[in-house]
């Protein structure tokens, strides 16, 4: 990889496009070019030392320096033949990602890179200040030999949010949903069968890649990473209708009131991991948290969101301002009201409300549904009974997911033909 580092250009085999500001559609004409210009696929494409001369320099006294990534055995089709049921939720080397960036006022067409790794900037806003923002969204081959991308909208709109609270540029959303495809169509043999429960896990994030010293003046470039792998559930071992133990935060935070809690803010996760892995080291599956103010209301989970199934046929879910609004909780709510439940979004006090619950469980794009048999709160333990409610509206948004039943709502994206795996 080269580096004009004053001229803040990157130069590197698997460039795509270095034209400033043409449509993000454009990236499905883009091909990958290798050393000596040749024509690479994604797993054979490497730079080495002394293939081609550095870019011409842009003032007398520019610098070019080298970097090398480690090196990456890429994760094969035969690799998972028989671990497509069994997939888990973990990182696995595809066959690249893609990656938009911003700078002088407009977003370039994007670039598809094979290796894992970025170059950035010591003094990156993201790396000193937190200055990023990431989504969650699936890919799934369905029934027909399509594969689909359920709600990348939805996902763009609520990066676009948290753009704004952090002081980003936004993703447009057209470029968001074609950059994600792309990145699907680039990696698309890994899109588990469809049969399986299991789907493409799609993570993109936005983040301050130029310097930053202090919070002004804001980084002068920015940029859209998307990255796919093969997942199952996120709570594959002992989730699921099985359940998960939850133990309530009496001494942590998720977010404040009025802070970042509502965006998928980076720094809204660091809050939980000292206390998650508190929680299971305790023997507790996940985190609960209360209110910041009061701790009273009920809020979130440690990744998901909050449902509950009264034994009167309501499906209640906290509103605040300090909670993620789960893409996923908004498709269910819809599932939940042609199910014939009354859908309420609201404050939920836990000491007044925790025992109306027949049913609870956690909500989100990686989970999906997984049931929470207990919570504790101090020497406490609510344990809650059946979970045939959430696990049926469970069962049709997947069968939306994967094409056995009409996607009435317009959720799902075409992407592309399924590969055909060996």
């Amino acid at each position: 990889m080269l580096v004009r580092l004053l001229g803040k250009t990157a130069t590197c085999t698997n460039r795509l496009s270095t034209s400033p500001c043409v449509a993000a559609a454009s990236i499905r004409s883009f091909s990958l070019v290798g050393p000596e210009g040749s024509n690479a696929q994604p797993w054979s494409d490497l730079e080495l030392p002394g293939l081609r001369a550095p870019p011409a320099q842009v003032t007398p006294d520019e610098e070019v320096y080298s970097y090398l990534t480690p090196g990456i055995r890429k994760t094969q089709v035969a690799d998972l033949k028989d671990k497509w049921d069994n997939l888990g939720f973990q990182i696995r080397p595809m066959n690249g990602h893609v990656i938009f960036r911003w700078a002088n006022g407009c977003w370039d067409t994007g670039t598809f890179v094979p290796a894992p790794y970025v170059l950035l900037h010591i003094n990156s806003g993201a790396l000193h200040y937190g200055v990023s923002v990431f989504e969650g969204l699936k890919a799934f081959s369905c029934k027909d030999g399509r594969v689909r991308i359920m709600s990348p909208k939805m996902n763009a709109a609520r990066m676009q949010e948290g753009a704004r609270k952090l002081q980003m540029p936004e993703v447009p959303t057209e470029m968001f949903v074609e950059g994600v495809a792309e990145c699907v169509r680039r990696n698309v043999e890994f899109v588990p069968p469809y049969g399986n429960q299991a789907s493409m896990y799609i993570r993109p994030l936005l983040f301050a890649s130029g310097h930053m010293l202090g919070l002004a003046p804001l980084a002068e470039e920015y940029s859209l990473l998307v990255t796919v792998l093969p997942a199952g559930g996120y709570f594959s071992k002992g989730g699921g209708d099985e359940g998960v133990d939850a133990l309530v935060m009496e001494e942590h935070d998720r977010a404040a009131p009025y802070g970042t809690g509502h965006v998928k803010a980076g720094g809204n996760y660091a809050a939980d991991l000292e206390p998650v892995h508190y929680a299971k080291k305790k023997g507790y599956g996940t985190t609960l948290y209360l209110d910041a103010k009061e701790r009273r209301y009920i809020e979130e989970f440690s990744v998901c969101n909050f449902v509950g199934i009264t034994a009167d046929g309501r499906y209640v879910t906290p509103k605040a301002r300090s909670i993620l609004s789960s893409t996923t909780n908004r498709m269910l709510q819809v599932l939940a009201k042609e199910a014939g439940l009354v859908v309420e979004q609201r404050e939920i006090d836990f000491d007044k409300e925790i025992e109306s619950f027949k049913e609870v469980g956690m909500v989100g794009t990686a989970a999906v549904v997984v049931r929470v048999k207990s919570i504790t709160r101090g020497n406490k333990v609510y344990r809650t009974g059946s979970f045939d409610t959430l696990a049926s509206i469970r069962e049709k948004f997947t069968a939306i997911q994967f094409g056995d039943l009409p996607d009435r709502h317009g959720w799902m994206h075409d992407v592309c033909a399924v590969s055909e795996q060996e």
